[in-house]
């Protein structure tokens, strides 16, 4: 989400230097009024239409198709808040949609190919006649180096799904991401990670992972993945909606 200003310089004969210099004036004071207006911060968004929701390896549209979208700001500064939102078929009567605002912080460290992102999430069911509702706290270390990426990361929350699935359980779940750029646009990527859970629930924990490629061109992404999962237990969770699915999803960046 960063805003670049291109500044074209070059040698003009001096009459026409003196005939465009008011102009030139008035085009340097708009682009400076320009640039305090882009440094309040950036807006962007994307919207994805995919044949599955995939939640750390589990289906919560009930293997059917799902619409998700995305808006948020981010300040220079690495400041960035913004809402999540998707369709949903699970959790009882009534609980059809997601709504997840967010907020973190992103910064660079140093000169060095590391970024890390801290941050709040917070997941939401309107219209549940139970109550999911619950936050988690997440850390991020992003590496990026030619062609390669990496980006191990930590979930945790002290009540996960709400009070009325496991009331004062805590969770944590930690992953990794692998990418590797093969050509413009064509990355191929590898996740893995294990959510696991406190207050003597660890045989509740499970292993997931989902693999595939995105193909980006412009303002679109298109991406398909498989995804699986190890070890869940059917009190979590039906084990046909995390019994592995090629999943297959376009996004429109705006």
């Amino acid at each position: 989400m960063e805003v670049n200003l291109h500044r074209k310089n070059g040698l003009l004969p001096m009459i026409t230097a003196i005939i465009l210099f008011g102009g030139l004036t008035s085009q340097s004071q708009g682009q400076e009024s320009q640039s305090e207006k882009e440094s309040f911060g950036t807006f962007a968004g994307s919207l994805l239409m995919a044949s599955d929701y995939m939640f750390r390896g589990i289906s919560n549209s009930n293997l059917r198709p799902a619409v998700q979208g995305d808006f948020n700001w981010s300040h220079d500064g690495g400041l960035y808040v913004g809402v999540w939102a998707s369709n949903t078929n699970f959790g009882g009567t009534g609980n059809s949609m997601e709504i997840d605002p967010y907020v973190g912080f992103s910064r660079d460290i140093g000169e060095s190919d590391f970024n890390f992102d801290v941050g709040y999430w917070s997941y939401n069911y309107p219209g549940s006649e139970f109550s999911l509702d619950y936050g988690e706290i997440y850390t991020y270390l992003n590496y990026s180096k030619g062609k390669f990426s990496a980006s191990p990361s930590v979930w945790w929350t002290h009540n996960y799904f709400g009070k009325d699935f496991l009331d004062g359980v805590s969770a944590l779940a930690y992953e990794v991401t692998i990418g590797y750029d093969v050509c413009k646009g064509l990355t191929p990527s590898l996740r893995v990670g294990e959510q696991t859970f406190g207050s003597g629930n660890d045989n509740l924990d499970f292993t997931y992972w989902d693999i595939g490629v995105d193909y980006a061109i412009d303002q679109w992404s298109i991406g398909l993945r498989w995804h699986d999962t190890d070890g869940i237990d059917p009190f979590l969770a039906n084990p046909n909606l995390a019994d592995g699915e090629v999943v297959f999803g376009v996004t429109r960046s705006f």
